[in-house]
């Protein structure tokens, strides 16, 4: 799966994006996508338990302060995204069961369909896991003025 095709057409950034714990940024992040026209208004509870009960069953915070909330939901026919990026000057919240004690900076929230083929979801977070392993893109994405910036940096 291209990641970066997922983030240029099915994927909203957010900056800064309200909430001091997981689930309330889960909550903003999921209402950005209704928002957006990305879920419809009618899945929008249904897509938060999916992504709610994942996370029950094995937090999905990592080391380096990055969230990968994802559950597997009928309300979407194709892979979802949107990625909630907390700037150098925001205050960060400190998940319960984090590895590393860190705060979280960035919060990649997929949406995944129910009936997706295999495992294309993980490919798409290991590859923006190996993006993220790099300190020079860490530091344009906490400092980006705008949501293009963000997929701009992602992107290359």
């Amino acid at each position: 799966m291209d990641a970066c095709r997922v983030l240029t057409e099915r994927c909203l950034i957010r900056l800064n994006p309200v909430g001091d714990d997981l689930g309330t940024v889960i909550e903003t992040l999921t209402d950005a996508a209704v928002a957006g026209g990305l879920l419809p208004v009618a899945g929008r509870d249904e897509a938060i338990q999916a992504i709610l009960r994942r996370e029950k069953s094995g937090s999905t915070v990592v080391p380096g302060g990055i969230a990968f909330p994802h559950g597997r939901t009928g309300v979407t026919p194709l892979l979802i995204a949107v990625l909630g990026v907390f700037l150098n000057d925001c205050a960060l919240f400190i998940p319960a069961g984090s590895p590393d004690g860190e705060g979280v900076w960035l919060v990649a929230l997929l949406f995944v369909p129910l009936d997706a083929a295999g495992n294309g979801h993980i490919h798409f977070l290991a590859r923006l896991s190996q993006r993220l392993m790099k300190p020079e893109l860490v530091a344009r994405l906490r400092a980006a003025g705008s949501e293009e910036d963000v997929r701009a940096a992602l992107c290359t």
